[in-house]
């Protein structure tokens, strides 16, 4: 009978966990905003101009980064962002952030008029001009798992999975980012980028990086 109890508090346990990580997951995607389908030039500059200033504190602090997700896709495709791209995309390493202290870290961007802010729940920072609220830049955090060797995204949400789930935790091999990196022109500006093309996208899309996605908004917009 103890152990009939037992499991059946297990199960609950277990179950408690992943209905919280489905409400926290929907929470996470409802507080995304839909884009717009086409920005003006003026916006679409705007995009580059925070990429050139986020990238200097980033080289002042000597971190590793590199062009990610739909911004990759931007650069790979029409050598600059998305028309209906609204932030920039970069990935850096945890084991290099973790290093500095945070208050140094806010200072080296606060040099450079940008806002950092950490989302501990999906493992990024957010990063803005204090004078704009638009555009925006994302630094998406990876880091080295010890039991597949592959680089995983970090933050509770995702420290909740087993290291083999790569499809949600983006796993990648950490031979796409060897030093050097190659760099991209996003717009006017070169930023470095993964290797080997699109083949990072595998893993940071699993489910559709073979596909021309465009949002539900702006297609249904075209019909």
């Amino acid at each position: 009978m103890k152990t009939v109890r037992f499991q059946l508090k297990r199960f609950l346990f277990l179950a408690s966990v992943v209905a919280f990580f489905i409400i926290m997951l929907i929470l996470w995607n409802n507080n995304q905003e839909l884009p717009d389908c086409y920005m003006s030039t003026e916006d679409l500059k705007k995009l580059e101009d925070l990429l050139e200033l986020t990238q200097k504190p980033l080289q002042d602090l000597k971190l590793t980064y590199f062009l990610c997700y739909n911004s990759l896709w931007g650069a790979l495709k029409v050598k600059g962002p998305l028309p209906w791209q609204n932030s920039i995309e970069l990935c850096v390493l945890n084991k290099e952030v973790a290093a500095i202290d945070e208050g140094f870290l806010i200072r080296s961007f606060k040099r450079h008029n940008l806002n950092i802010v950490y989302n501990s729940a999906g493992g990024y920072y957010r990063i803005s001009k204090f004078d704009e609220l638009f555009p925006t830049a994302t630094l998406t955090v990876f880091e080295e798992d010890a039991i597949t060797s592959n680089l995983r995204r970090v933050g509770f949400i995702h420290r909740m999975l087993p290291p083999n789930a790569c499809e949600e935790l983006n796993c990648f091999p950490p031979e796409l980012i060897a030093t050097p990196i190659p760099t991209v022109q996003f717009g006017e500006v070169s930023v470095p980028a993964p290797r080997d093309g699109i083949e990072i996208q595998k893993y940071l899309f699993p489910y559709s990086w073979w596909k021309e996605v465009t949002p539900l908004n702006c297609r249904l917009a075209t019909e």
